[in-house]
């Protein structure tokens, strides 16, 4: 149930004896990235991490260290003291990349169980932990939103990360929330397109339960429709048993299926 730690990390001692230490992001930049100086707030990317695997050399132009931004860590959480943390290091055309890593803070030691590369489209992104079976599966929700009021429009996307070997592989993106106003034309009424899912991790897979509203200017809610698709699991890998009902809602409406 509990995978083994690709790496362990001597934690800092506590001011006092039996204490629980504090990390600070510094110092889980320090642990997970051993080439992060402090002083000069860079990265290495040509060097290794924790694990002495070269996760971040991937994609990366050049050797030598990379400027980052400390405070831009992103820390999530799960049951039984699991933790997950993402360490943006560079941009990558509209999406920041940098390393994820599921951890759990030990007596005096920091437990590293999978690596990987988390690109987000956004800051805002929460990290959760979730279990099919007896796998643990990381997953990450991004949100974008614009406007303010009633014109305040969400969309959101998540991302299902499965560890395997001590690393942690991208392995679906769900839409889980659109909202899309289409312009009506010459004598006709305005619509507004509302999605939703909801996710169910089992031992096979994810069931996804996704549902459509059409709503017309006056008219309120004039069609609606649901679908129950799985992302079944196969050859460690997640495989969808039909397209999304938001995918060919955006194909129709001629707007961007992702974020």
């Amino acid at each position: 149930m509990v995978p083994v730690p690709i790496c362990l990390q001597r934690l800092p001692r506590p001011a006092t004896v039996g204490s629980i230490v504090a990390l600070s992001p510094p110092e889980y930049w320090s642990m997970l990235l051993p080439s992060f100086d402090s002083g000069a707030s860079t990265v290495d990317l040509s060097k290794p991490d924790c694990s002495q695997r070269l996760t971040l050399a991937e994609g990366s132009t050049g050797a030598g260290p990379v400027t980052i931004r400390v405070d831009q860590m992103v820390l999530g959480s799960g049951s039984d003291g699991f933790k997950i943390a993402w360490l943006p290091v560079r941009s990558i055309d509209t999406k920041r990349s940098g390393l994820l890593a599921l951890l759990r803070q030990r007596k005096e030691f920091l437990e590293v169980y999978a690596l990987g590369i988390h690109q987000g489209v956004t800051s805002d992104v929460r990290f959760a932990l979730e279990r099919m079976g007896p796998a643990l599966v990381v997953t990450a929700l991004e949100e974008r939103c614009s406007g303010e009021g009633e014109e305040r429009l969400c969309d959101a996307a998540c991302t299902v990360y499965l560890m395997r070997n001590g690393q942690l592989q991208a392995q679906a993106r769900f839409p889980v929330d659109h909202t899309v106003k289409a312009k009506a034309a010459a004598g006709a009424v305005s619509s507004e397109y509302r999605f939703s899912a909801s996710a169910d991790y089992r031992p096979n897979g994810v069931v996804l339960t996704e549902q459509l509203s059409v709503r017309e200017a006056g008219r309120g809610e004039v069609r609606s429709v649901d679908l129950e698709r799985t992302l079944r699991l196969q050859d460690g890998r997640l495989v969808p048993s039909t397209e999304s009902l938001w995918g060919q809602t955006a194909q129709q409406l001629g707007v961007p299926e992702d974020l």
